[in-house]
């Protein structure tokens, strides 16, 4: 009896044991690229209620040196930051020092435009605000390298932008777009209420409660940690080594370790800041809404979704050296923490998501059910080749979208990047395909003739839009060329033709434009449509730049 006493927990614990094991060598598994020669990687830690399930570190933190990643460097958090600034502007709240109903002009009544925006507007990227960082870049302030320099980088300049902005991209509340200069703001906000900067005031509610004693917002171009693994841009072929960068704050520019996030995951399940109690973390992580009512999916510096049927509360990072990407499944008490000290984001993201495919495979469904019992049948070139062009699609506020459909070996490609054939196309019949994306979700199109031309629906996940194939004109490049101005912001875009191709120049800046309608170019790799306007003599006479977080942006032509 003695043995059978002892032996029955003794199975269970060995038992246990054997799964976690098991659960590790998957999860291990999942980096085995990050731990291949002359390659950066990241840390990893896996958090269910309060213990910590697991915690490992892969690749290189310098690979000049050889020098290992290992879980107790520090890391910069990028966009990861935004979490904990709004959980400043929470507390200070709670305190009574601010309310989020608050208007701007409150806070800035040099600003045109501030009586229609307030707090709770910065805080889920409802407010319309135009993307500083862009009007920075559009101020005439480019070096030979094609980058802001420094000295324009500042608060102070960017403010001065802002504070020169009569309008807004859109009526604050009624979109979302996601926009840094909402979360500097707030930081900022931060510092005129409490009379601190955001890094000491962040420390003393924040970091010093939750014993985060490596953490903190790095204000200054000049701090180096001396324990802060080397950051790296991938271009495509290689690893290139970047300097930290610090300076503004608020949306970007934490340091942190695993250690340190892993008590800031811990405290969702109990909360320790503030007055304590579940109040502030349902606070932080409840979905706001438009002003029609419908959810935004943001929070406080938080995602607020589902993934696969579970509540999640997710956020990222990429400041193209590190990349972060923190994940909690509130129901399941589940956190999972991927850092990385390399700039492909999609793969530290993506990882952070294999994590939880691997650790609540039994509670995780499809969002959306698709037939994934696809037949597959042949068509020849002259039955795809009508498919083949650029298809476009334009919504109600002016923003633009588009898809490129390729007939490439006998197959139809499709991206949404000009210049890339992207994901290929299985044919289920004769307008009908279908195939996965890098990340595991069904991309179905679909194409059908009409009056106006041929249309492409695309569906992923529930989503359906819908484009029309653009059908070529005889476009005057040269009448497009010629020197834009913004006297607002001392803006200026320089427009260059050469035969059947036209560009955006600023610096050594330069914006392939594509034609889409008369008088109507996109631009890829920005996403953005410019649009054209002629005068009575019909003469290109101003331009117009419309993107997700860059709205109505009117340029004069200063030189025909």
């Amino acid at each position: 009896m003695k043995f059978t006493f002892f032996w029955l927990p003794l199975c269970f614990l060995l038992s246990a044991q054997t799964v976690r094991a098991q659960q590790n060598l998957a999860i291990d598994s999942l980096f085995s690229d990050w731990n291949t020669p002359k390659t950066p990687g990241g840390v990893v830690a896996v958090v269910r209620g309060n213990e910590v399930i697991y915690q490992n570190a892969f690749g290189l933190a310098d690979i000049r040196k050889g020098a290992p990643n290992t879980t107790n460097l520090s890391f910069n958090l990028a966009s990861v930051a935004k979490q904990f600034t709004a959980t400043c502007i929470a507390l200070l709240e709670e305190d009574g020092e601010l309310s989020t109903e608050d208007r701007l002009s409150k806070y800035y009544p040099e600003f045109p435009f501030a009586d229609s925006v307030r707090i709770k507007h910065l805080l889920d990227h409802t407010s319309g605000i135009r993307e500083a960082y862009v009007l920075a870049i559009l101020s005439g302030k480019v070096n030979l390298r094609g980058e802001v320099p420094t000295k324009y980088q500042t608060k102070p300049y960017l403010l001065k932008l802002l504070a020169q902005q009569t309008d807004l991209n859109y009526p604050p509340g009624e979109e979302l777009a996601y926009t840094n200069i909402n979360y500097i703001l707030l930081g900022d906000i931060v510092e005129k209420v409490s009379d601190q900067s955001l890094r000491k005031f962040a420390d003393s509610a924040i970091f010093q409660p939750l014993d985060m004693t490596h953490t903190f917002f790095r204000d200054s171009p000049d701090t180096v940690v001396a324990t802060e693994a080397k950051g790296y841009f991938y271009n495509g072929k290689r690893y290139k080594p970047k300097k930290a960068h610090g300076g503004i704050v608020g949306d970007h520019n934490l340091v942190s370790t695993l250690d340190d996030l892993i008590k800031w995951m811990q405290n969702f399940n109990d909360n320790r800041l503030g007055s304590g109690g579940d109040q502030l973390i349902t606070k932080l992580t409840s979905s706001s809404q438009f002003n029609d009512g419908e959810p935004t999916n943001y929070a406080y510096g938080l995602w607020a979704t589902e993934y696969r049927g579970l509540r999640q509360i997710n956020h990222g990072g990429d400041n193209g050296q590190h990349t972060s990407h923190l994940v909690q499944f509130p129901d399941q008490q589940l956190s999972i923490i991927v850092l990385a000290n390399s700039s492909k984001y999609d793969d530290t993201q993506r990882k952070a998501y294999q994590i939880a495919d691997a650790l609540l495979k039994d509670q995780l469904e499809e969002k959306v059910k698709v037939d994934t019992s696809f037949t597959f049948i042949s068509l020849s070139q002259e039955q795809l080749q009508p498919r083949v062009g650029l298809y476009k699609m334009i919504s109600d506020e002016g923003l633009g979208r588009i898809r490129k459909v390729s007939l490439v070996e006998g197959n139809l490609y499709i991206s949404d990047n000009y210049h890339h054939n992207g994901l290929k196309l299985n044919s289920t019949a004769d307008n009908s395909f279908v195939n996965k994306n890098p990340i595991g979700k069904y991309l179905h199109i679909t194409f059908k003739d009409t009056p106006d031309g041929i249309q492409l629906q695309e569906q992923y996940e529930g989503t359906k839009r819908l484009f029309t194939r653009v059908e070529e004109w005889d476009v005057n490049y040269s009448d497009y060329r010629g020197q834009f101005t913004n006297e607002s912001v001392d803006a200026t875009l320089n427009i260059k033709s050469k035969k059947d191709k036209i560009f955006a120049k600023k610096g050594i800046i330069k914006i392939p434009l594509i034609p889409i309608e008369k008088d109507t170019f996109y631009a890829t790799q920005n996403s953005a449509l410019f649009i054209f306007r002629r005068n009575d003599t019909g003469q290109i006479s101003q331009l117009k730049v419309n993107a997700n977080d860059f709205r109505n942006f009117i340029f004069e032509k200063s030189s025909f």
